[in-house]
């Protein structure tokens, strides 16, 4: 029996001896560690609260636009530019075309000469006239050579007065023949010029549509002008936005042209809407000009609303208290300057844009608020601004 206590309690002993061991060896270690880790650590790197409330964080600062003015909410519709004046020009008569003098792209001018037709028919057309008109003036020679002398004769009673009545008649006929033949030669002086189609005012030759050796009848186009060089966006607008398009300022942008910015006006819109996709047509007249933009280029018509501005902001900076969208602007510590305290804004977003939001509450430019972290964000804490540099 004492044999058996006296095993007990050595291994007692054993016990106590090797868990007093074992927590020295543990503090050894930890101190080490911890002498390992100070020795290592940057002595510019500053050290978080022991609570852990300081955080790194992203900001941005408010900036508005590139003028310094707020934004407001704005919708793209892309489109295509065309001309705001293109007519089809064709012949007044038919024929066989003869001749093409002007080539696709081209810079005409009033009265140059565009397309010949072959003349020999307007020829012969204009020698008949020609001829008529002469015979008829002749026979007007004669008639009114007749009446005089059966007026003369008609004093003296020599003839009878229904003889000079149909001499009279006569002339009279003879005078209308010559009118009217007068009039079929310079109708046939015109069908000649036809033959030589003319440029009504100045443009650019924007398609050809016959070519040399073609018949074409009357009014069959055979090119397209595009008339002056004004130009206009086209683009389609749901019918949401119908009613208030009139207020919205409107900015031409283009995909080819990267940073340009032309002002537009609305200069038509249409009453009815597209049958399949249910938007309007709408006609935006550009107010600056640029000499090398073409037709058919792509072009966006940006409508601002200025009426509802706001402040731009990323969409990762938008938080959520209480149900409401807040924003944390971050007040700097005088002391710090690479820490600093936050305070919730309440905001109210106006648009979500792929590059933003747009937002309206109590921000001023060149207020600075937090852009990555949020989530982690609250009054209490306090936040150390990470610098890209």
């Amino acid at each position: 029996m004492k044999q058996h206590q006296r095993k007990i309690a050595v291994i007692a002993t054993i016990v106590v001896a090797t868990t007093i061991g074992g927590a020295f060896a543990i503090h050894s270690l930890h101190g080490e560690s911890e002498g390992h880790v100070a020795a290592h650590s940057p002595s510019n790197h500053p050290k978080l609260n022991p609570n852990g409330s300081e955080l790194v964080v992203r900001t941005f600062r408010i900036g508005g636009d590139p003028n310094g003015r707020p934004q407001g909410t704005s919708h793209t519709f892309t489109g295509s530019l065309q001309p705001r004046y293109l007519a089809s020009v064709g012949f007044r008569v038919a024929g066989k075309i003869a001749e093409r003098k002007v080539e696709l792209g081209q810079q005409i001018q009033k009265g140059q000469i565009l397309y010949r037709l072959d003349p020999e028919d307007s020829e012969l057309q204009l020698r008949v006239a020609e001829s008529d008109y002469l015979s008829a003036q002749s026979l007007l020679s004669q008639a009114t050579a007749e009446e005089s002398r059966l007026a003369t004769l008609r004093k003296s009673k020599s003839v009878s007065q229904s003889e000079y009545d149909l001499a009279l008649s006569i002339r009279d006929v003879a005078a209308a023949r010559v009118e009217s033949s007068k009039q079929r030669l310079t109708l046939a002086q015109n069908q000649r010029d036809y033959f030589d189609l003319a440029a009504d005012s100045d443009g650019l030759v924007t398609s050809i549509l016959a070519e040399a050796g073609q018949v074409v009848n009357i009014g069959q186009p055979v090119l397209q002008v595009m008339q002056q060089n004004e130009l206009e966006a086209i683009v389609s607008l749901p019918e949401g936005l119908i009613p208030d398009v009139k207020r919205f300022r409107a900015t031409a942008l283009f995909w080819s042209r990267p940073g340009l910015e032309l002002r537009a006006e609305l200069r038509e819109l249409s009453p009815i809407a597209d049958p399949v996709s249910r938007t309007y047509d709408a006609r935006f007249r550009l107010l600056d000009s640029v000499p090398d933009l073409t037709i058919g280029m792509t072009a966006s018509i940006c409508l601002t609303d200025e009426s509802s501005s706001g402040i731009a902001v990323p969409i990762t900076a938008i938080a959520s208290r209480n149900s409401l969208p807040i924003v944390w602007r971050v007040v700097r510590d005088a002391k710090r300057s690479d820490s600093a305290r936050v305070e919730a804004v309440s905001v109210e977003v106006i648009q979500y844009r792929s590059d933003g939001a747009i937002v309206r509450g109590h921000l001023e430019q060149g207020d600075e608020i937090i852009s990555a972290g949020v989530q982690r964000i609250d009054e209490q804490v306090t936040v150390r601004i990470w610098e890209a540099n």
